[in-house]
């Protein structure tokens, strides 16, 4: 009995003693895996670095450029500057480690960085709020234009691959005095940097930012969350078709003889879309490009300059009253503009789209969304041809009775798709570029497909005249085009457009400006032909096309101004000529 017990209680001691073993191994093999794990700080360096060395290229190339010394203390600079913006991201990777949140915010952050440095690298493109704007408000056919292989691959490796790297690092977490500690050390270490680097190079840090203020931009992936934050704070969103609308115009009244029996007014308003001024022959490109429009006898101000570089800030900015001096994006969204004021004018207003959207500006008048739907011979579910503007104008002119402005928003030659801007027949200049993708093509391919587009852009507008000087009995018409902005086709390595104003090349804010009146239409305004020869001669911008649609339908406003009325040709020149004892404007 006594042996028998004993042994009970042996064998209980010893299933003890294998429990508390395997507690201890289990134990110990926990232990051992966090301190396998990877500290966070440790983590985010790394992440920081990455970023600064792989998700950068455009940004140091251009600091490369920007910066011509190449002696050791230029190098040293260059280093120091390295290091100034490695601290700052690893400053700003510190707010996100903790636990739970560290692992999706970096995947997350990887994959912004990937599509960023695609852009950035492969057209040039700046992160300014304009540029998140545009990104924001356009629609699946310009979203679609810009994916390809290179594209998703360049996000397969430097996007997806990282971000599910990231979420397979064991982290291990210390306790919080370690952590603080640790925390500490790392921001006095990156002060220090910052510190040293100032002190050391001040001079060549100053000169740097002052002289290339664009560099900010270029920061990836700062920049498009900065810009991006900014957007949503301020309440940039297409807002312009909700709630109120300051009313700028204190009285709108029509002319003497305005709105009454007779035949109706019609001004066609045609936008344009990445139309610049060098590669139209109307200003004296070599190509021939505008044959069409060479025979009709417009009007072409060759000395023409946009408001912004990219829809989003031109399109309500060339509708908008305050000009570009004094323009506001979310300020023109929340206020009245030229449309508006027509409308109460007692002037019919219809918007036709075929862009990506009117981003605001016609959102309180009659708008047209062409599709395939209402022109099925000329529209698929892919989209429409500009020739659309020409049938919806037809349409639209058989049923006029009253005076009329009509919005023709064009597709143009919107990039990188430049070969899908234009019906085959009018692929007359080859080879051309079948690709997205800008940087595999010659210079030679992408301008031949891009001025293939100019040549169909010529063609839509010969046809919008055509429609007009066919109703001559039934109107007295007149048009006014001009581009939203212009275009980089590789020059200095930029592609497409939406550099922020003050540093973007002339091509991108160089446009198109054209205008053509009936004889019924110069009669009943008094519009000099010759007057109006002058006045093209003279520089013009977006600022002019608020005042030339009021002075085309005769409505009288405090903010109407003669001078920027291209119509008034007379005032205009009134303005340029040299004043006595002075120097002219």
């Amino acid at each position: 009995m006594i042996c028998k017990t004993t042994i009970s209680r042996a064998f209980k001691r010893a299933y003890r003693g294998m429990v508390r073993a395997r507690l201890r191994r289990r134990s110990a093999g926990s232990a051992g895996g966090q301190e396998q794990g990877v500290p966070p700080l440790l983590l985010a360096f790394g992440v920081s670095a990455a970023l600064l060395l792989f998700y950068n290229v455009r940004l140091w190339q251009t600091i490369w450029q920007a910066w011509p010394g190449r002696s050791l203390e230029d190098y040293a600079f260059l280093g120091s500057l390295g290091l100034v913006l490695g601290a700052l991201f690893f400053l700003l990777l510190q707010l996100a480690a903790l636990p739970r949140i560290m692992k999706p915010v970096l995947a997350v952050l990887f994959l912004l960085a990937a599509a960023t440095s695609w852009f950035t690298s492969s057209y040039g493109v700046m992160f300014d709020q304009t540029m998140i704007a545009n990104i924001v408000e356009t629609d699946r056919g310009e979203a679609g234009d810009l994916l390809s292989v290179p594209f998703l691959l360049h996000m397969l490796l430097l996007g997806v691959l990282p971000a599910a790297l990231i979420f397979r690092v064991p982290l291990r977490w210390p306790g919080w005095r370690r952590e603080l500690f640790l925390r500490a050390g790392g921001l006095v270490t990156c002060l220090v940097i910052i510190g040293l680097s100032g002190a050391f190079f001040f001079q060549d840090y100053a000169s740097l930012v002052r002289n290339n203020r664009y560099l900010r931009h270029m920061i990836n992936p700062t920049s498009p969350i900065y810009y991006s934050a900014k957007y949503f704070t301020e309440g940039e969103r297409g807002r312009a078709g909700g709630g109120e609308i300051r009313r700028l115009a204190k009285t709108v009244r029509r002319g003497k003889g305005m709105g009454g029996p007779g035949k109706p007014l019609l001004f066609v308003v045609v936008v344009g879309e990445t139309a610049r001024a060098a590669d139209f022959s109307l200003n004296g490109y070599e190509r021939e490009t505008n044959p069409e429009l060479a025979a009709l006898g417009v009007v072409s101000f060759k000395n023409a300059y946009s408001c912004g570089t990219s829809t989003a800030e031109s399109l309500p900015c060339m509708f908008s009253a305050a000009g570009r001096g004094a323009y506001d994006r979310a300020d023109a969204m929340r206020s009245e503009n030229a449309l508006d004021i027509l409308k109460r004018a007692d002037v019919d207003v219809l918007w036709v789209e075929n862009n990506s959207g009117c981003k605001g500006v016609c959102a309180r008048v009659e708008t047209e969304l062409p599709n395939a739907k209402t022109y099925p011979d000329l529209c698929t579910q892919a989209g429409c041809p500009d020739e659309v503007l020409v049938e919806a104008l037809k349409r639209r002119v058989r049923t006029l009775k009253r005076d009329t402005v009509i919005v023709l928003h064009q597709m143009g030659s919107h990039g990188p798709a430049y070969y899908k801007r234009y019906p085959a027949r009018f692929g007359i200049f080859a080879p051309v570029c079948s690709t997205v993708n800008l940087q595999s093509c010659s210079s030679d391919e992408i301008r031949n497909t891009y001025d293939n587009s100019i040549r169909y852009t010529d063609h839509v507008l010969a046809g919008v005249i055509g429609v007009l000087e066919y109703h001559r009995a039934d109107a007295d018409t007149a048009l006014l085009y001009a581009s939203d902005h212009g275009e980089s086709l590789g020059e200095m390595g930029l592609y497409l457009h939406g550099l922020p104003y003050a540093f973007s090349p002339d091509v991108q804010r160089h446009i198109p400006f054209l205008l053509w009146i009936s004889d019924g239409y110069a009669a009943r305004l008094g519009v000099e032909r010759a007057a109006l020869s002058r006045r093209a001669r003279l520089p013009a911008t977006h600022d002019a096309i608020f005042h030339t649609i009021l002075g085309a339908l005769n409505v009288e406003t405090e903010l109407y101004d003669r001078a920027l009325d291209l119509f008034a040709a007379d005032a205009a020149e009134e303005k340029a000529a040299p004043q006595p004892g002075g120097h002219g404007a």
